[in-house]
């Protein structure tokens, strides 16, 4: 697998699907359009993962914190039952930092609920091998409205795991290879472009069997488009072999 940062060396002009021709002003304003769409959906959901990483960083310090405390409140309880003096007055503390403990988990506990839910809702968004990668994390989330037999901070590792896999697959261009099912004949071999949560595409080492995808909550949608199949032959090579970028007439969605 092959990462570059999303500071773009390929160029990507936007191409319209429709039929017919526009008036050249028309065209413009409309590409110029789609393209600003575009700058919007890709700064959302870089807001939502920037959101991600700030409580996952707090949740990260919370689950230390109340290990360690946890480890604290073990020792003392040790201390307290070897000492006959101040037994009565240290267990009435140690009951009382328990007590406070145990609130904090619960506040713990109620937003890890949350984080998991969101979870659940990003994971149609990355694309299959990532998901495979990242399975026996996806496994141990519990399912909505079920308990779950995992400590917090298990809980807690596994979303921060699976956040961590979506933040690196958005903040870089990846190249997989990837076998895709095709409706007039047998299934191939392609290379594909991911552009993080944007929009990907594929093609054969001909360039006949090429096309593109986008992320939904049902997971990644692809549409073939041979037509394209050069302009992404040309992108793709440019990414492995580091040529000189230049701009490709591709197809873009905007969701």
């Amino acid at each position: 697998m092959k990462h570059i940062k999303f500071a773009a060396i390929i160029g990507v002009s936007v191409s319209t699907l429709s039929a017919g021709a526009a008036p050249e002003n028309a065209l413009y304003e409309e590409a110029k359009a789609t393209v600003t769409q575009w700058a919007e959906t890709e700064s959302l959901i870089s807001k939502e993962l920037n959101d991600w990483k700030a409580d996952k960083a707090v949740l990260e310090d919370l689950a230390r914190m109340l290990e360690s405390e946890k480890e604290g409140l073990s020792e003392k309880i040790e201390k307290a039952k070897e000492s006959a003096t101040e037994a009565d007055k240290r267990r009435e503390e140690i009951a009382a930092r328990k007590e406070s403990l145990e609130e904090a988990s619960a506040v713990v506990r109620e937003n890890l609920e949350s984080l998991e839910d969101g979870i659940r809702e990003l994971i149609p968004y990355l694309p299959a091998n990532y998901v495979d990668s990242i399975k026996p994390l996806i496994r141990q989330i519990p399912e909505k409205g079920k308990p779950s037999q995992l400590s917090l901070s298990v809980r807690l590792r596994n979303v921060v795991g699976i956040l961590s896999q979506a933040n690196k697959f958005d903040n870089v261009i990846s190249l997989e290879t990837e076998t895709r099912e095709f409706a007039d004949g047998p299934s191939k071999q392609v290379n594909t472009l991911y552009f993080g949560f944007s929009i990907a595409y594929y093609s054969d080492a001909s360039g006949e069997k090429a096309g593109y995808g986008y992320p939904t909550q049902e997971g990644w949608k692809w549409q073939e488009a041979p037509e394209y199949g050069p302009s992404i032959l040309s992108m793709i090579s440019m990414y492995e072999k580091g040529k000189q970028a230049e701009f490709v007439k591709l197809p873009v969605v905007i969701k």
